[in-house]
């Protein structure tokens, strides 16, 4: 009888690290995925750094631009003689 159960429990402590070792490729299979869906999302990202970091710098030469065409239409509008209606 004890030998039965020894040879039960072997058999069912193997049978649990079978069931252990399954889970465990199951769970690296999702966090594969889920790294290769990481290194794609890093890959954008670090494109949009790229193209966006001098975007400050034109932003701020965009706005002096139009700051320039503000002034420059304020001074035409006020050499214009008015038009009135009769």
């Amino acid at each position: 009888m004890t030998t039965l159960l020894t040879v039960l429990s072997v058999l069912l402590a193997w049978a649990l690290l079978g069931v252990l070792l399954v889970g465990l490729l199951l769970v690296t299979k999702s966090l594969q995925s889920i790294r290769h869906w990481f290194e794609k999302t890093t890959v954008g990202l670090r494109a949009v750094e790229h193209q966006t970091r001098d975007l400050a710098v034109r932003g701020a030469v965009l706005a002096a631009s139009m700051r320039d065409a503000i002034d420059a239409l304020d001074a035409l509008s006020q050499r214009r003689p008015e038009h009135s209606r009769d």
